[in-house]
Formats: C-alpha cells, structure tokens, sequence
C-alpha cells in the first residue's frame, strides 16, 4: 500500500512519515511561552518521535507523537487510462452525430 505526503506518495508508512517529519524539522514553536526549535529525534512506521531544543538554552523536550499517514489517492496510470477512454469515447459519440447530421442533409 503506498502512502501520500503533500503531492508524493510512498511506498510504507516509515518513509511517508519521515516526510512529513522533515518538514517539521528545523520550524521555531512556541510551548509554554517559550520558543524551541523542532529536531526529529525518530521516525517509526507508527509514530514520530520530536526533540524540541529551547532557543534561549535549557533542557530539550522530547515527545512522540502517533501517526497514521494517509493512503495515496493521487491518479495513477489506470486512473488516466480510464479517463482517456471516456474523453475519446466523448470525441467519437461527437464525430458520429456530426456525420448523421451532414448525412441526413445529403439524403434529402
């Protein structure tokens, strides 16, 4: 089963999660009053583990959060073939009728 982060999608759950941590890594948060940077401690398939390093010094705080990323529902190539078909099956029906009518014309 492959896993969607933003527009990409991967191919387990650790790597679509490690995506989604590397953007977090390196943000400026605000907890408690005081600002920590994010750093990315752990990535599991279930879970990311963040360590938050205070700006003005101090110690870090460490929290993991659980995760269930997200299944991929970006089109894939038998989702653009059958759309493909559709439209041509459209142009086709289009082309048809246009015939008949010149057709029709042509007869009387």
């Amino acid at each position: 089963m492959a896993y969607q982060v933003g527009a990409s999608c991967y191919g387990d759950a650790a790597a679509a999660l490690s995506a989604t941590a590397s953007a977090q890594a390196g943000a400026v948060v605000v907890h408690g009053g005081a600002a920590y940077v994010v750093d990315v401690a752990g990535v599991t398939s279930s879970s990311i583990t963040y360590r938050l390093n205070p700006v003005a010094g101090g110690q870090a705080i460490q929290s993991t959060v659980q995760m269930v990323p997200e299944p991929c529902g970006l089109l894939d190539w038998a989702d653009g073939l059958s759309l493909g078909w559709g439209i041509a099956v459209a142009w086709i029906a289009t082309a048809a009728v246009m015939h008949l009518r010149v057709a029709s014309r042509t007869i009387i």
